[in-house]
């Protein structure tokens, strides 16, 4: 029999999950996710856009749920002030429609927990399939076919049958974004809406009947061979279950681009020092950035912006909005509106504002998991034909075609740096740089997304309330979810028609039963897992030691500290062992542990003379993502599972050959090696200095 199709494989997988499937570090970030997306469609219908979103589509209260989520969908991506993952922007539809559909079903916390769940991984495996083709972030409307397609079945526990059909319908007529019209004026508001309304169209046909074909994503004929320019299917499937998108959500606390966000906090930081100055002072704004900011800054300078553009030019104008942080030390939605957009000395600065490409920025976004980088590892040698015809910046900057894809994303970045310089009149220059932006996955210093999400939420005018249901999101019963979308929303999309939700409904025309009502099933119960929280902290500390080792940019350390990188090959190397052991334990079979390949002088060379520091440290955290992965898998009584070990040192001379519990070994990487190693590169840091 043949396999499977693609979308029959993601079906019957996501038309069953539980949140309680997930770790409770994804049941974070959907709670973040939920509410910072309450946050963003706060700030898009309290924009003078929202309100004309409003008047022609109602609000996001209103009895229809299809139009709820359609408007929702509008009024989230008008401001540009919605997350991101590798890959996509799922909210609009992942959380949008689970939302608007929460009332007519009667759903609890937990049903909306789990049907964002599903949508967020369908929607980022399909989106993450064919990431590397013509459509990426907010112009990849297909995303919202997925999204609204899974995240209303799930809801209504439909069968996998009328998941494949509705999938099938839907990817049959993907949208096709135009540049024209998406950069620049408000067309962009469709991006995301359309594909709603398609997807859930596709809903209702499937369940009166209606077929549609199951291979329509890897069929010749079919979406990845239309949109893709190199087609990763394997993305769509791969790791069900093990490999959560959803933890490589991105946040935003400025609304604009994510290609700006860094720039802006630069500018945001900077803002101290120029407040004094006006735009008087300054004689030129210098923005270093990677690929994506360089690309975004020629792409919209070939427009004319200035203060009665769109709200779409304005998000994506690299000189407005770095201009407008270094005079207020923000960006915030009053800033696309006016009368603060209208402000002489924004503009005035804006015109001394230029861009430049950092081939560095580059390659630390390149080698990030978003916004390519997983897909590139995926494609290995593939990804130089891509990058070839995409250009000479992404020719230059791609990583080794060797680097495997994550199969954890514990551990997910997403690397979009800039350098921001503000030169003065009086010969003075001011700089401020960040490899990552405020809120970006992998992001370590800052807030965590819980307390950025928080912010977000109540810094546009949301109630406290809201935060403390979101925090019980699993636990919260139909009524209350009713008051969470009521508090969040109710003030919102003036003159329309609110529903009154009820607790109790029957289920919707067509109704094909499928898994049980999450609200009255047992939570799903297992034996003890192994328990990671002391390794996971181990490598949290390497981590941060080793990325205060790797520079912003052309400035990065490249070949100073010859100690901490053969460390850093060290522990790749060492960590793929124990990874081949883990798994072995797992699988029951004989576990062996040989460290001779960590430790052999030649190897390390080899891996030194082959990667930068900053390949290295992403080498690492690949193969310590998996390492754990693989041990959040493995029952707690595998720790006394006896693994056959030889250690060797440098020199090749046996150390200990004889038998250890794997517990201990594991005890021993996270209680004494890691921490010994993280001393190690801190003390290179030190003398360096």
């Amino acid at each position: 029999m043949s396999e499977p199709s693609l979308l029959a494989q993601l079906a019957s997988w996501a038309s069953q999950l539980d949140v309680e499937d997930a770790p409770g570090r994804v049941l974070a970030h959907l709670r973040s996710q939920l509410l910072s997306q309450l946050a963003a469609a706060r700030a898009g219908y309290g924009h003078p856009l929202g309100a004309r979103i409003s008047q022609a589509y109602g609000s996001p209260l209103q009895a229809d749920p299809e139009r709820a989520a359609h408007s929702l969908a509008m009024a989230t991506i008008c401001l540009d002030f919605d997350d991101t993952a590798f890959a996509g922007h799922l909210s609009h539809s992942c959380v949008n429609v689970p939302l608007a559909y929460a009332g007519p079903l009667g759903l609890d916390g937990r049903r909306l927990a789990t049907a964002i769940l599903a949508a967020n991984e369908c929607a980022a495996r399909i989106t993450a399939a064919a990431t590397l083709g013509p459509f990426r972030g907010q112009t990849a409307g297909h995303t919202h076919l997925a999204g609204a397609v899974a995240g209303r079945l799930r809801a209504e526990s439909a069968l996998t049958d009328t998941w494949v059909n509705a999938l099938g319908l839907a990817f049959t007529t993907p949208t096709w974004t135009l540049p024209r019209g998406f950069f620049t004026t408000d067309a962009k508001l469709y991006t995301a809406a359309v594909p709603v309304r398609i997807g859930l169209s596709a809903c209702d046909g499937a369940r009166a009947g209606l077929s549609g074909p199951a291979d329509v994503l890897e069929h010749p004929q079919g979406f990845l061979h239309r949109f893709a320019a190199l087609p990763l299917p394997e993305e769509a499937v791969g790791g069900l279950g093990t490999l959560w998108y959803t933890e490589t959500l991105s946040y935003k606390v400025h609304p604009g681009s994510a290609y700006l966000s860094a720039a802006i906090d630069c500018a945001s930081e900077l803002h101290a020092e120029v407040r004094e100055l006006g735009d008087e002072g300054i004689a030129e704004v210098v923005v270093e950035g990677s690929l994506f900011t360089s690309g975004l800054d020629r792409l919209t300078r070939s427009e004319s912006v200035g203060p009665h553009s769109s709200v779409a030019a304005l998000n994506f104008s690299v000189p407005y909005n770095v201009a407008t942080a270094l005079l207020t030390g923000s960006l915030e939605p009053a800033d696309l509106a006016p009368p603060d957009v209208a402000r002489p000395e924004r503009w005035a600065l804006a015109a001394k504002v230029r861009t430049v490409h950092d081939p560095a920025l580059s390659r630390a976004a390149l080698l990030a998991t978003a916004p390519l980088g997983q897909a590139l590892r995926r494609a290995g040698q593939r990804a130089a034909g891509w990058a070839g015809a995409a250009g000479r910046e992404a020719a230059d900057a791609l990583p080794p075609d060797w680097l495997a894809p994550a199969d954890d994303f514990r551990w997910a970045t997403k690397d979009l740096g800039a350098r921001v310089t503000v030169r003065l009149h009086d010969g003075r220059e001011l700089r401020a740089e960040r490899r990552t932006a405020v809120g970006a996955a992998g992001s370590t210093d800052g807030p965590g997304h819980e307390e950025l999400a928080r912010r977000k939420f109540l810094r546009c005018g949301g109630e406290p309330e809201v935060v403390e249901l979101v925090g019980n999101l699993a636990e919260l019963d139909a009524a209350e979810v009713s008051r969470l979308v009521e508090l969040a929303l109710g003030d919102l999309g003036e003159g329309a028609m609110r529903r009154r939700v009820q607790t109790e409904r029957p289920a919707p025309a067509g109704f094909d039963g499928g898994a049980a009502d999450l609200g009255s099933t047992p939570l799903r119960t297992s034996e003890v897992m192994w328990d990671t929280a002391g390794l996971e902290s181990a490598y949290d500390g390497l981590f941060r030691a080793a990325a205060s080792r790797v520079g912003v940019g052309s400035e990065a350390d490249g070949g100073a500290g010859g100690d901490v990188d053969r460390t850093l090959a060290h522990l790749a190397l060492g960590d793929r062992l124990l990874a081949d052991t883990a798994r072995q334990v797992l699988d029951g079979a004989a576990p062996l542990l040989d460290n001779a390949a960590a430790t052999d002088p030649a190897a390390i060379d080899a891996l030194v003379a082959a990667a930068d520091r900053a390949v290295l440290v992403e080498l690492v955290r690949r193969n310590a993502a998996e390492l754990v992965g693989l041990l959040a898998r493995t029952p707690d009584r595998h720790r006394a599972a006896d693994v056959r070990v030889r250690l060797v040192n440098g020199a090749g001379e046996e150390l200990f050959s004889g038998t250890v519990p794997w517990g201990e070994i594991v005890r021993l990487r996270a209680e004494e090696q890691l921490p010994g190693h993280t001393d190690r590169i801190n003390c290179c840091e030190e003398k360096a200095g």
